[in-house]
């Protein structure tokens, strides 16, 4: 070889080399691996299936149990994270816009619930993608579907009304009760929620203060005027209802039950042949749960290409039929219902296809503008309110009520944080 062609292909090497190390530092040629930190179990499944279905990608699945905080704390960042409660001020900077996905047609913008879609922006920049959501509920035997006023919901005034009318009372005590609002702390909460509570992320935790009295008188006049005290709903709650709340209205010991979609859609076909529902509701709107699921890119984490090709991958609505049917084969819903844990952020479907696969809900979809999403939450939220907002309304509302609700939700809330080891 001359001295020219040395120096020749020394200068091709050195170029390529410099090329190899641009088109990396941009992304141009990334690893093909992605690491998805999640608390949706579902997901294992799905990534092994994505797997499976294409060689050029692969996603790596680890657990966290906080995953929301974690992607906020120091340390490796992974590039694709689907989780709940992701939406707060602690992770905006981690996470990066996802609207090149819409704009490059990689994702279709207009297939998800507008109002889920809203929640998971930012400053006019989509940070987070829904992935699944849950809606609460209320249970009752299918004779008495006729009754009900509208196909979709059961309004909180219209379900007060229905309940009074089928209690039943010897001389000292209630031995049926249509319905109890105190018996359920999640429905007491949604309840709550729609008479304007309005919790949100604050430092942890901002409410409306008038909102939250008005929501425990509403509940405390409904036991009176109905039921007669919130004590003689505890003492027919304490004598007669230890089976789940579905069992009870199938014995006919209660009207009514309240449920949350996720808890409904996984007891057998055959005991809900012999129930219906509707979607709990108050002037139109059906509030969803606050654990709604959300997918995102985060910042520096590597693999960002295998993390867009498996979002593209799993909100199409070919992948999610196929993972109904797998479910199905495998018997898993039987424990888990529906697109990791819930219905899809995907309208086409919830409406065509969820109804193949649970046949109960062919024509009660809600439409999109009755879903009502919760505010911005804390990561610590989940905690948050089983040890302090659910306990705190179960005695605001009875037979011993607080003084002053929102004082003492506070109190409760600085003292369960200063036991905390460490604020999340």
């Amino acid at each position: 070889m001359t001295k020219a062609r040395k120096n020749r292909s020394r200068l091709v090497l050195a170029l390529f080399a410099a090329i190899l190390a641009i088109s990396t530092s941009c992304g141009i040629i990334e690893a093909p691996v992605a690491e998805l930190r999640t608390d949706v179990p579902q997901m294992a499944l799905y990534a092994a299936a994505f797997n499976t279905s294409q060689s050029r990608y692969r996603i790596n699945v680890t657990w966290n149990e906080h995953v929301a905080s974690s992607i906020s704390e120091p340390g490796a960042k992974p590039a694709l994270v689907i989780g709940r409660y992701l939406k707060n001020s602690r992770s905006k900077s981690t996470l990066q816009s996802l609207d090149h996905l819409f704009s490059d047609l990689v994702i279709n913008q207009s297939s998800f619930y507008p109002s889920l879609l809203e929640l998971g922006s930012s400053d006019g920049r989509q940070m987070l993608l829904p992935v699944s959501f849950n809606l609460p509920l209320v249970v009752f035997r299918r004779e008495l579907d006729d009754a009900m006023s509208d196909g979709f919901i059961l309004d909180l005034a219209e379900l007060e009304k229905l309940g009074a009318a089928q209690n039943k009372a010897n001389k000292s005590s209630f031995t049926n009760m249509g319905f109890g609002p105190r018996w359920s702390p999640e429905f007491l909460y949604s309840t709550i929620s729609l008479l304007g509570a309005g919790f949100k992320e604050g430092t942890p935790l901002k409410w409306n203060r008038t909102g939250l009295e008005e929501g425990i008188a509403y509940i405390k006049a409904w036991a009176d005027r109905s039921n007669g005290s919130a004590a003689k709903e505890d003492e027919f709650q304490f004598k007669y209802l230890y089976l789940p709340g579905y069992k009870s209205v199938e014995e006919g010991r209660i009207g009514y039950a309240a449920m949350i979609s996720s808890s409904y859609f996984v007891v057998s076909e055959e005991r809900r042949s012999s129930l219906s529902f509707r979607w709990l509701a108050k002037d139109g709107a059906v509030p969803v749960d606050d654990d709604i699921v959300y997918a995102g890119i985060c910042r520096g984490g590597s693999g960002k290409q295998a993390a867009e090709a498996f979002l593209k991958w799993f909100y199409s609505e070919e992948t999610q039929r196929s993972i109904l049917d797998e479910a199905k084969r495998y018997r898993s819903m039987e424990s888990s219902f529906g697109i990791a844990g819930g219905f899809s952020s995907i309208r086409t479907v919830n409406e065509k296809l969820f109804p193949l696969y649970y046949p109960s809900l062919l024509g009660k979809m809600p439409p999109a503008h009755y879903l009502k999403p919760p505010d911005i939450l804390p990561s610590m939220w989940p905690e948050l309110r089983r040890e302090i907002v659910l306990p705190l309304l179960l005695e605001a509302t009875g037979p011993n009520p607080l003084a002053n609700p929102n004082a003492e939700l506070e109190a409760r809330i600085q003292a369960w944080l200063k036991k905390m080891p460490t604020n999340q």
